[in-house]
């Protein structure tokens, strides 16, 4: 194998890896990802599914929603890959090893207490049985934060690590701490029987000091109906944000999809809590993933410098690939014309045998040639043998051939010969016509 035919072999070896690396390694959106919720009928719960029906109808691809304990949960789900996606309430992990796509909704704590108790205060809670939400979630982490905060604990007050709706069934228990937005169909349907009530969060703006992710909020007054009326009165409390979180690798373009269906195509999920864009900008604190921020802060020149020399670096093996096909595609090209070519030539030489032996055959013939008109019509046929020749036989190797060479010279030696003959011939008639004798 010579090394040109090495060469090429090479290239086609440098075209199908290129391409392969190019499809393995391009960012898309997979077929299916898999999104951890919360307990059914809780708000992350009907979150999950109208993203599930806006990712569906937007992409064509399946989004496979998990019910699970909460935020907790959600977290260990993202870390061990059983999750691509998670709601995850803010605060109640570290998320710096993973990605934070998008602030969805603010949750509200709400302090619930049957209605008939003696209970006023939070501090009151002192003695009694608390449901502060299932192991693992979000909402226990708020739960603990809150009741210690008021100086409650393992102690002195029973907690119990079940959901709020527990209360229903289960008379030991006389309160919960429920962090949850406003349109969680549980807790409406639990206020709604008009048998528990909402303790204020005093000194709220102190405990929001004390722990991040929770800044001052109110629950308003008729937000929620207890039995037969609306809430009365404006009760202070605190919030947390839900953020929806990726594992660290997630695809930009995954990235891209949801944010355009979260803001732009599902018209907020149905839900007047949703956040929209500009009050996600507001939301300073949060270390959102790159290609997020470029999306709320279209405006940053760095993120879409970053975002440019990250396609550009995309399509390097597809740049190689296109380098080493336009190569094997010219090699073609010319090892066709190589062959076309040498078929031209082989045809030409079939065509010069042809005419040489009409020149041998003529010269046999000029031998013994010795009428006038005989040896024109074979200087005739000689010049057309030859312009013949130099019109059809134009192959630039073919030029250069010795035997066209030799054929070329034996021409015109036998044109020469023929017309020295001719003259011989002419200067012999004129003799013979001037001697008398």
């Amino acid at each position: 194998m010579n090394l040109q035919s090495k060469f090429k072999w090479l290239m086609a070896a440098v075209l199908i890896i290129s391409i392969s690396l190019f499809y393995a390694t391009r960012d898309s959106v997979p077929n299916s990802l898999v999104l951890y919720t919360g307990q059914p009928g809780g708000f992350y719960h009907q979150v999950g599914s109208h993203m599930t029906e806006a990712w569906e109808e937007a992409t064509q691809r399946k989004l496979d929603v998990q019910s699970s304990s909460g935020s907790r949960e959600n977290f260990q789900a993202l870390r061990s890959a059983k999750a691509d996606l998670a709601l995850i309430q803010g605060g109640v992990e570290d998320l710096s090893e993973l990605s934070i796509i998008a602030p969805l909704s603010h949750d509200l704590v709400h302090v619930i207490v049957r209605k008939d108790a003696s209970i006023d205060r939070i501090q009151d809670l002192k003695g009694h049985t608390i449901a502060v939400g299932m192991p693992n979630s979000g909402m226990a982490f708020s739960a603990e934060k809150l009741l210690q905060f008021y100086g409650l604990n393992e102690q002195n007050t029973q907690w119990t690590h079940r959901y709020f709706t527990q209360m229903k069934e289960d008379a030991s228990i006389d309160a919960a701490v429920v962090t949850a937005g406003i349109l969680n169909a549980d807790l409406s349907l639990l206020l709604g029987s008009g048998d528990y009530r909402i303790l204020p969060m005093e000194y709220a703006p102190a405990f929001c000091e004390k722990n991040a992710y929770f800044f001052p909020a109110l629950i308003h007054k008729g937000l929620y109906r207890l039995g037969d009326d609306f809430l009365q009165e404006d009760i202070p409390t605190v919030a947390t944000t839900a953020l929806l979180v990726a594992t660290k690798g997630i695809s930009p373009k995954v990235i891209d999809q949801l944010l355009i269906t979260l803001f732009e195509e599902s018209g907020g999920l149905d839900s007047p809590v949703m956040l929209n864009t500009e009050e996600v900008r507001e939301q300073q604190d949060l270390k959102l993933h790159p290609r997020a921020m470029q999306y709320f802060h279209p405006a940053d020149q760095i993120g879409y410098m970053a975002n440019v020399m990250e396609s550009l670096a995309a399509l390097k093996e597809l740049a190689v690939a296109f380098v080493a096909g336009l190569y094997l595609l010219w090699d073609r090209w010319r090892r066709q014309q190589q062959k076309a070519l040498a078929r031209q030539l082989s045809k030409e030489k079939d065509k010069l045998d042809v005419l040489l032996a009409q020149t041998v055959d003529i010269e046999r013939q000029y031998a013994s040639a010795e009428a006038m008109s005989d040896l024109q019509g074979m200087l005739r046929q000689v010049m057309q043998i030859k312009i013949q020749a130099l019109e059809e036989l134009t192959h630039e190797s073919l030029r250069g051939d010795r035997v066209f060479l030799i054929f070329m010279t034996q021409c015109s030696n036998l044109i020469d010969s023929i017309q020295s003959k001719m003259n011989r011939i002419s200067s012999d008639a004129r003799n013979n016509l001037n001697d008398p004798h």
